[in-house]
Formats: C-alpha cells, structure tokens, sequence
C-alpha cells in the first residue's frame, strides 16, 4: 500500500474501502451549516468522495433544513435564510392552552431580519373523547390525512385561514372530500397576533434515526480528529460505523438525547454559551468511549463510541466549543474550567 504522495492509498473510516488520495474529500468536524469558523477543523484522507457526498445528501441537509437544531441556526444567528417561509419537517408551532386558539398550528417566516410566526391555513375539528379541538393544515387535508375517527365532529368545524379567499379554498378542499358543514364558528384573532409583538408558541419537535445517525457522525468525526484513522478503523468501532453509514441500529441505544449541559457550571435555564460544543472522553468504566454533541448549547446527544474497547487503552479526553459570536473554534477549556459533567 502507498502511504505518501499523489498516489497515496488511505481507507475511509465510514465505508472501509481504500482509494487513492484524489478520491477522499475534506471532511469538516461539524457541518459549515451550523456556522462558518476562523481554522475549523477538518479531517484529511479520511472520508471518501462518496460517503462525503451521502452524508451531506441523506443526513446533514435534513438536518439543517427540518430538525430543531435548524430553526435554532437562524434563531441564533448562524445563517441568514434564503427564503421568506421556513418548513421544518421534524419541528411544530402552535398556540398553547389558554385562549379560544389553543392548538392553532403556526409557520415561522423570516422578514426584516427576524423570525415571525405566520398562520398556517387548516381546519379544525371538535374530538369529543378529548374535549380539544384538533387542527389539521389544508397540506394534509390536500394528501388526504384526516383520519376516520368516530370521536370527531366533521359536522361543525373551524376555519383558519388569512383571507376569504383562503377559507373559500380550504372549504372546496373539504367539500371534495365529501365534508361539508352544517355551522362555522366566527374565531377572532387574538389581538396584535401578527402585528410582529412578540407571543408566546408552543414548540414540538421530533428526533428521529436519521437526526441521532447525524450527530453520531459529528461525535465520531471529532474522536478522528483527536486520535487519527487508525484508531477509529480498529474493530470496535464497527457498530458506530455502520449506524452511521448504513443505519444499522444495535440492540442497544448508541445515541441518547437529554436536556442537561455538557459544562458543570451551566444550568437547565443558564448556559454560558450560545456555541457548539463537542467532546469525547472514556465513560467511568473505562472501557466505554462516549462522545457527546450539543448544537448551540442546546439539546445533548451523548453517542456510544465503543463499547468494552478491546484494544490498546489510551487517555482520551477533549472537547471544542465553537465560538459563536467570535466564529473561532476554541478548546473547550476556555469555555469552562471544569470540562465535563
């Protein structure tokens, strides 16, 4: 095997298949899609061309673009949308209990450089097992996704929409689906709702395989840069590399979110930070590696590594916080003094 010059042969850490140095990408640490750094790290002849290309197609974009880590990168100010409407996918917002809108789904858009609530046009329907109104957009009622409930009173129904012209919509979308009414409730408005005043939303979202199999990624590119290819190419980091790859889930849970701090001094409602942050370290066992991931500071992901590692043990212990506000990465350390929890 070649080690040096144009023709250099390297395997990929994801994939194992060994290619010459032309076929491997610069692969960045964490995704430019959560921020650009002064110096970010970026690994070398580790990742092939078409794993690169895979995981930017098929986990991060779905990420950035539907998850909640993507609505906290405009929130944050990471990136500037291209567009007006913001959809995420795995992200919800609604009106909390409390007013005659409870529920009421809503949109987030971007205008005069800020994030706005818009109203999303649905129907809603009164489900007596629940005594709640339960909303359905006209994208659903388009893709036929009211479900056959006998608990819900498809006689009388509310209508939301921005205009008469929309509500005409919504109902000629029903009627066709042989839903008509007998009554429509008149619901005002709650005052100065989309007057651009600030209003309290209710957020719901969902993690999925595909997002955990991403931050899996982030997790395991950061132990490469720490301690090279060829410790993370050793045999036991087989499962990690396959769930990350292929989707192959062990029997046990390889990544698990919380809503505790990485860092020993912040809290559930103080975070010093606004950054990413990225660590790895040996579990209290010590034979368990475990990376953990944390978009602006936000949700954890703490990812299994490896399990009972099985080879020749070394210290392992780092961590880097991407510095939001500076756009420098900076060793966790001088975020805190007390590294890890």
């Amino acid at each position: 095997m070649v080690n040096v010059g144009p023709n250099a042969v390297h395997e990929c850490i994801y994939c194992r298949r060994s290619f010459v140095e032309r076929e491997f990408t610069r692969e960045h640490v964490l995704s430019r899609a959560f921020g650009t750094f002064a110096d970010a790290p970026t690994l070398l002849n580790m990742v092939c061309g078409d794993c690169n290309q895979f995981f930017g197609d098929h986990l991060e974009t779905r990420v950035a673009r539907g998850a909640f880590e993507g609505l906290l990168r405009y929130q944050r100010g990471a990136k500037a949308p291209s567009q007006e409407t913001l959809r995420f996918r795995y992200v919800e917002f609604t009106l909390p209990e409390g007013s005659a809108w409870a529920g009421v789904r809503l949109n987030l858009s971007w205008r005069d450089g800020k994030l706005v609530v818009d109203l999303i046009s649905q129907v809603a329907f009164f489900d007596h097992a629940t005594s709640q109104w339960v909303h359905f957009s006209d994208i659903e009622i388009e893709a036929d996704a009211l479900p056959k409930s006998t608990t819900l009173d498809m006689k009388s129904a509310r209508i939301y929409g921005r205009s008469a012209e929309d509500r005409d919509r919504l109902l000629a979308l029903l009627n066709r689906r042989g839903i008509s009414f007998g009554r429509l409730d008149n619901i005002y408005a709650p005052e100065g709702l989309f007057q651009g005043g600030d209003i309290e939303v209710e957020v719901t979202f969902t993690i999925n395989k595909g997002i955990r199999r991403c931050m899996a990624k982030y997790a395991f590119n950061f132990l490469a840069l720490v301690c090279g290819a060829a410790f993370v190419l050793e045999r036991d980091f087989d499962t990690t590399r396959r769930f990350i790859r292929d989707g192959e889930t062990p029997e046990y849970d390889l990544v698990r979110e919380r809503f505790e701090p990485i860092l020993r001094d912040d809290s559930a409602t103080r975070r010093q930070t606004s950054g990413h942050l990225l660590t790895v370290s040996w579990a209290a066992s010590g034979v368990d590696l475990v990376g953990q991931v944390s978009l602006f500071n936000s949700v954890t992901y703490s990812v299994s590594l490896t399990r009972h590692y099985s080879g020749v043990w070394r210290p392992v212990r780092a961590g880097l916080h991407f510095n939001l506000r500076d756009r420098k990465v900076e060793p966790l350390q001088a975020v805190s003094n007390l590294l890890f929890l």
